[in-house]
């Protein structure tokens, strides 16, 4: 049994506490007092920690630290799990490239696996998988959506809507004819059809759209000439976010209020229907394609982002507490391909849909 800290109590630190308090001590450090509560209602044995990470001192007798607090603070986040002398896996999705931590990893001798959600995480994994096999263009897709279509966004934020703002606002780096070149986010915008039978609320091949993130990042030094990595949404929701983007209302003063209107309009009801798709493509010389379909619609009270993000990163704990991952240094999710059976195996017996497609 395992020490082990959890750092955020939100929709996915709180499913990461509970999955993981079967099999380990637990604790989790949140300032917010009802999120806490939530947390132990679910599992009442986990310590709970009413403050802010702002210590190292905070992870002493901690085997592992789960970080799961937003992207905008958790790059310092790393900086302390790093000064503590603590292994860890990471899901904050940071702007900052992780890897310049390396070093410092090195020297505390810990390990990190960052970027270890659904995507990236399990697309990274996936990606590395079909990339041995050389191929010619490397495409991701994925996205969270709600099954209710309200105008004018028809969304639901369902982790951090700040960070979803960032995914929107940062350009997209990608790869055409072997150099990595960037766009602008929300662009490349083209359809995109579900597969049949997967959303049993919405009629075979829904259209949804595809549009250019940021989501490749270290995926980048694989040896593929044409790599992109694309958000779905429901048709219409990228224009409308480049419209209001355009306008200047995410400028100066006015970034504050605007973003609170998004955030209540994107806000994801406790229970809501709604789903998480991702499919990770490969095309040949050939123009043959061969790749992963990974989907959920949530189950058991949790989100399907919930379920997906959490899960990988309790997969991807279970297989560094293993030593199957090895360090020490920041160990990117496509470099752990000995992991890839136990996670996608830990996935599936939690009901979570992962197949190949050709």
């Amino acid at each position: 049994m395992a020490r082990i800290t959890v750092l955020g109590a939100g929709l996915v630190g709180a499913l990461v506490a509970t999955e993981l308090s079967e099999d380990h001590y637990i604790k989790v450090i949140d300032p917010d007092r009802e999120a806490l509560v939530r947390v132990t209602q679910l599992a009442p044995a986990v310590e709970l920690h009413d403050a802010r990470f702002d210590s190292p001192a905070q992870l002493a007798d901690c085997d592992l630290a789960l970080n799961c607090l937003p992207g905008s603070v958790g790059h310092a986040a790393l900086r302390r799990i790093i000064a503590a002398g603590v292994d860890c896996v990471d899901i904050s999705f940071t702007a900052e490239d992780p890897r310049t931590l390396d070093a410092a990893a090195r020297e505390a001798g810990v390990t990190i696996v960052p970027d270890a959600g659904i995507a990236p995480g399990f697309s990274n994994l996936l990606a590395a998988e079909l990339a041995a096999q050389a191929l010619v263009r490397l495409e991701i897709f994925v996205g969270g959506l709600p099954l209710r279509r309200e105008p004018p966004w028809e969304y639901a934020a369902p982790f951090s809507p700040i960070d979803v703002v960032a995914e929107y606002e940062r350009p997209a780096r990608l790869k055409r004819a072997g150099r990595d070149v960037a766009e602008p986010a929300l662009s490349g915008c083209h359809p995109f059809r579900l597969p049949p039978g997967l959303v049993s609320a919405l009629p075979d091949g829904t259209a949804l759209e595809a549009f250019l993130t940021d989501g490749l990042r270290s995926l980048l030094v694989l040896p593929v000439p044409e790599m992109a990595e694309f958000t779905l949404r429901y048709p219409g929701h990228a224009a409308r976010f480049a419209a209001l983007r355009d306008s200047g209302a995410l400028a100066g003063e006015r970034r504050e209020a605007t973003l609170a209107t998004l955030f209540r309009a994107w806000r994801l009801e406790p229970g809501e229907a709604e789903f998480t798709h991702l499919q990770v493509l490969g095309t040949f010389a050939d123009g043959s394609q061969r790749g992963w379909l990974v989907h959920d619609n949530g189950a058991d009270g949790w989100s399907s982002m919930a379920r997906t993000t959490g899960l990988t990163a309790c997969a991807f704990a279970r297989e560094l507490l293993a030593g199957t991952i090895a360090g020490p240094g920041v160990v990117m999710p496509e470099a752990c391909a000995r992991a890839l059976p136990a996670v996608r195996e830990y996935l599936q017996s939690r009901g979570v849909t992962v197949e190949r497609v050709a």
